[in-house]
């Protein structure tokens, strides 16, 4: 292991002769564009893209043997202070790892600098143990400034492999960094082909969903969250989505009730915030195969006002609401189901085309278990009148190529 460390050190700093050592040549696939985060690269032939479960993740890809991940690439994208430094920033993912229960016998093997599309990156080896997997990452960190923009970037670029496999892994990192191209960033759209991808799936509280294409998606105490960040409004989750689950009771206890009291609520919050909101429309709907009940509504704030927590000017934004409610089987009390889905700007065409592909494959599962008991007036108030301005966790660095379960 020692020498092998002084050859991986060595390479490491010479990162133009990596390949030298690899057991095979590195075949880097078709390139990828990710017009969100003003960036595109390849990865090796053979990696298979993993569904994205934090709101920075950008782009996660594996092989796997004996359906265990043994080798990784992942990318992630972090707003950053106007400051910091990539080195700063990589110290700060590093306490983040030593905290993590699932990562033990973490080394930081060595720590240099590596240029990146044209900037200086900071780069880190080290090794670990993953849940019992013995594995080594390289990882670089390299910041951007976006033009005509107070904002910045820090991407993390991270390559995993087995310590079987540790002859691929500098030699992918050097293929993987060389492919790496800066693009414009652009706000997230929701373009008329965008696809829905992998699901998201809850027996507990009764949801099977999928997501929009390049999105995350994330479990949460009554539901689920999903979106894709704008790091042009400074890194608020938009657009985004929740699948809301809880309970109602009384003469709100239909899809039609349920619908019609969040519309109340609505428009009470924006009234309270002195913003406008404007129903668009309103009537029956489906939630897969149930009757549900929508709304679409375009909030704008006050001439001049800022988008909270980011200091940028608040633009106008669409959110469109459906909403079932069923009786649980279990104890034949009302379960209500809120997907609710907010983008920016004032048309509401696009998002009411994508909240009708996501709901069609919206899917009523029997439950194992009690669903949460939060009151309904918790968990549709803020997607409906308080659309989500920043992803709801912040993901700690990806750790190992086990990343995709």
């Amino acid at each position: 292991m020692a020498k092998w460390t002084v050859s991986v050190v060595a390479a490491l700093a010479g990162l133009a002769q990596a390949a030298a050592g690899a057991a095979k040549p590195v075949v880097l696939d078709k390139a990828q564009e990710y017009p969100h985060v003003g960036l595109g690269l390849a990865v090796p032939v053979g990696y298979v893209a993993q569904p994205l479960v934090s709101p920075y993740d950008v782009m996660k890809a594996v092989v796997a043997e004996n359906y265990r991940p043994v080798e990784g690439v992942t990318l992630s994208a972090f707003p950053a202070m106007a400051k910091v430094t990539a080195d700063e920033f990589a110290e700060a993912k590093m306490n983040e790892l030593k905290k993590n229960l699932a990562i033990q016998q973490l080394k930081l093997l060595k720590k240099t600098a590596m240029p990146v599309a044209g900037v200086n990156g900071s780069a880190r080896l080290m090794s670990y143990t993953f849940r019992g997997l013995k594995t080594l990452a390289a990882q670089v960190y390299f910041l951007r400034d976006v033009k005509d923009a107070d904002v910045r970037i820090c991407y993390l670029l991270t390559v995993v492999c087995s310590v079987e496999r540790q002859p691929r892994l500098l030699p992918t990192l050097g293929a993987v960094v060389r492919s790496v191209r800066t693009t414009s960033v652009r706000h997230p759209e929701l373009r008329p082909e965008l696809k829905l991808g992998e699901p998201i799936e809850d027996y507990d509280l009764g949801y099977f969903l999928r997501r929009p294409a390049g999105w995350y998606a994330a479990k949460i105490t009554a539901g689920a969250e999903l979106g894709q960040v704008d790091y042009l409004l400074g890194g608020v989750s938009m657009p985004s989505a929740q699948l809301l689950v809880t309970r109602v009771s009384g003469e709100a206890a239909t899809s039609e009730g349920c619908g019609k009291m969040y519309l109340g609520m609505a428009k009470a919050a924006a009234l309270q915030r002195k913003q406008a909101c404007q129903v668009v429309s309103e009537g029956p709907a489906k939630l897969g195969m149930l009757p549900a009940y929508q709304f679409v509504l375009v909030q704008s704030a006050q001439v001049g006002a800022t988008a909270p927590r980011t200091g940028i000017h608040a633009e106008p934004v669409v959110i469109v609401q459906r909403t079932a409610c069923l009786t649980d089987t279990r104890d034949g009390k009302p379960m209500v189901y809120a997907l609710v889905l907010t983008a920016r700007g004032n048309n509401a065409k696009p998002a009411e085309g994508l909240i009708s592909a996501m709901a069609a494959s919206f899917r009523h599962l029997e439950s194992t278990t009690q669903p949460a008991t939060q009151p309904a007036t918790q968990p549709a108030t803020r997607p409906a009148t308080q659309p989500a301005t920043r992803p709801a966790t912040r993901p700690t660095t990806p750790p190992a190529p086990a990343t995709g379960g």
